[in-house]
């Protein structure tokens, strides 16, 4: 299972950056040494933050998700600290990473971008997609510590009007998608109305110092599809060559 998450994660990344070139091509034209997602070759300001405004016009077009995709609930600010997973401050073995997590915030954007217009329901396809700034060391330090809770915190039970649920959570490496990436998976059961749930997908990418989050809920294709070109859009508005 991992393999294939990592192939396709590759083979996403090859299609969207054009390293896909025919052999005759290659030959003329010696293939570019594989960049880091920064898209500047690894030479990126490590204390680079952008600010809300450079981070909204770097968010996905619709029109890459779809030919009638639109844009919904367009955001730019303070991040919120508490986006994604669960209630993770009710598990004591992740306490720590949770708090550390919680101080790791900067400049941010965001939007859902719907392939059918008027489709505004959650059970309609979408593609949510959120860009946090802050330095690199801080960006690379927020993938690992969604790691550490996803280790230390693989089952959290959760309060709703209900009754409790437990959310599961397993997070996976996702390498050649970006300077880092993490494909979260979470499954909730418990509850009449969780039943026969399907699993949520979730892939946080580092670009640089740029933290990029897409997910497209239940679809996990859509979901690494979308964090691909989102993560290539990142680079090239954010990050050009000099």
């Amino acid at each position: 299972m991992r393999g294939r998450v990592a192939g396709c994660a590759a083979l996403l990344l090859a299609l969207l950056t054009g390293c896909g070139d025919g052999g005759a091509k290659a030959e003329t034209k010696p293939a570019r040494p594989p960049a880091t997602a920064a898209g500047v070759d690894g030479d990126v300001d490590p204390g680079k933050v952008f600010t809300d405004a450079e981070l909204k016009a770097a968010l996905l077009p619709a029109k890459a998700i779809g030919a009638r995709a639109r844009a919904y609930d367009v955001m730019s600010g303070p991040s919120n600290p508490y986006q994604g997973g669960g209630d993770w401050g009710s598990c004591e073995p992740g306490k720590e990473a949770h708090e550390q997590l919680l101080r790791l915030r900067g400049p941010s954007a965001s939007h859902t971008v719907r392939p059918f217009p008027g489709a505004v329901e959650d059970e309609h396809p979408y593609v949510h997609e959120s860009l946090l700034s802050m330095t690199a060391e801080q960006a690379g330090r927020r993938i690992e510590l969604r790691r550490q809770l996803n280790k230390a915190c693989p089952r959290v039970t959760v309060d709703t009007d209900a009754a409790p649920v437990e959310e599961h959570h397993v997070a996976e490496r996702l390498p050649d998608l970006g300077d880092e990436a993490l494909l979260e998976t979470s499954r909730i059961e418990g509850g009449d109305g969780y039943d026969g749930s399907l699993p949520r997908y979730d892939v946080e990418v580092r670009v640089g110092g740029v933290l990029v989050r897409v997910s497209a809920g239940t679809d996990k294709d859509l979901t690494l599809t979308s964090a691909a070109r989102a993560a290539a859009r990142v680079r090239t508005e954010l990050h050009r060559a000099g």
